[in-house]
């Protein structure tokens, strides 16, 4: 069983990637931590990781600091934290998404709520509960959009929203289904200054794409 979890810290104004695979072997549970950043060389880290109370715990015994990190779900997101803390520049937690194409196959349920007005309603976001938003045609997809409740970090200050976006379009096979072609989650990024707001994005590609039948 093998899992991998991908996301981007911005720390300093940069970028910098992470990469998280798990893996069950019979007798022992392995993690690797990959850490990219813009202008050092590629950090990889090997150690074990066990499940806690409501989280994944991960051990580096390599004298480097931190040696303890855990992921935590949150919805369709996993939050990557540390005892200390661990947050991008604005204070916003890091979050990483499950890589499916890398990982073992998951289930998720899903409902769409569709409004004759552009309003939908979208269901099943794990503990995101039940949210609503947009959709519109785009070309011969329909694209759905929701924008979950903005945040706050520890100091107080607001952190802004991320935003789901759910492109689908019409089966070939069965003409009566959508089909989930992509998942991409948008989040705003506020500089230090806060004078300038910067995007980055994850986005899920379905092998098996997933179908909805109308209800």
């Amino acid at each position: 069983m093998h899992e991998v979890f991908d996301g981007v810290l911005i720390a300093e104004g940069k970028e910098c990637e992470i990469s998280l695979e798990l893996s069950q072997a019979p007798n022992q549970l392995r993690a690797t931590l990959i850490f990219r950043h813009p202008d050092l060389a590629e950090t990889r880290r090997e150690g074990l990781w066990s499940i806690g109370d409501g989280e994944r715990v991960l051990l580096f015994d390599d004298g480097k600091k931190p040696g303890e990190y855990f992921l935590i779900k949150r919805g369709l997101r996993y939050a990557f934290q540390t005892k200390q803390g661990l947050s991008n520049d604005d204070g916003s937690p890091v979050l990483l998404m499950r890589n499916e194409g890398r990982s073992r196959k998951s289930a998720y349920p899903l409902e769409i709520l569709f409004g004759s007005k552009g309003g939908v309603h979208v269901s099943g976001m794990g503990s995101l509960g039940k949210r609503s938003g947009e959709w519109k045609w785009s070309g011969e997809r329909i694209v759905v959009q929701v924008k979950l409740p903005d945040g706050e970090s520890p100091s107080g200050e607001s952190i802004p929203a991320e935003t789901y976006k759910y492109f689908l379009s019409w089966s070939d096979t069965h003409p009566q289904e959508l089909e989930l072609e992509k998942l991409v989650v948008l989040r705003p990024f506020l500089k230090k200054d806060g004078s300038k707001r910067q995007s980055w994005m994850s986005s899920l590609l379905f092998s098996d794409t997933p179908r909805l039948k109308p209800n």
